[in-house]
C-alpha cells in the first residue's frame, strides 16, 4: 500500500509567513525519509483538496494528514473534519487519515521554555 503524507497549516496572506510550514514539511520529510507535502487551509496554495488530489495522482492508497496546529480550535475540531469528510466521499477508494494536532506536548513546553530563556539572554 502506497502511503503519502500531508502537513496542513492555516496559511497567511503574508507569503513569507507561509514559508515556515514549507520548512517544517521539508524537515519532517528528512526525518521520515518520505516526501511530506505542505498544504494550506487559507490564503495560499496548494489547498488540502489540491494536495490530496496530487497524492492520489501519485498513486496513494492511504494519505495521512497531520495538522500543524497547536490546539484543538475550530479548524481542527470542525472545519478540517468537514473538508476531510468531503474528500473521503469523493475518493472513497483512498484511505484518508487525520492525525492529532501538536497539542500540549512536553516537547512544545520545552521549546517554549527555550524561547523564553533565549529572550532572557540565557
Amino acid at each position: 500500500m502506497d502511503t503519502k503524507f500531508i502537513l496542513l497549516g492555516h496559511g497567511s496572506r503574508r507569503k513569507e509567513a507561509n514559508q515556515g510550514l514549507v520548512e517544517v514539511a521539508h524537515k519532517v520529510s528528512k526525518i521520515l525519509g518520505e516526501e511530506v507535502t505542505p498544504v494550506f487551509m487559507d490564503h495560499q496554495e496548494p489547498s488540502l483538496p489540491e494536495g490530496v488530489l496530487e497524492k492520489i495522482q501519485q498513486g496513494a492508497k492511504k494519505i495521512i494528514i497531520m495538522p500543524l496546529f497547536l490546539f484543538r480550535g475550530m479548524h481542527v475540531t470542525v472545519d478540517i473534519h468537514e473538508e476531510i469528510r468531503e474528500l473521503k466521499e469523493k475518493y472513497a477508494d483512498v484511505e484518508i487519515l487525520f492525525s492529532k494536532e501538536l497539542g500540549a506536548d512536553d516537547v512544545i513546553a520545552q521549546l517554549a521554555s527555550q524561547r523564553i530563556k533565549e529572550a532572557l539572554g540565557a
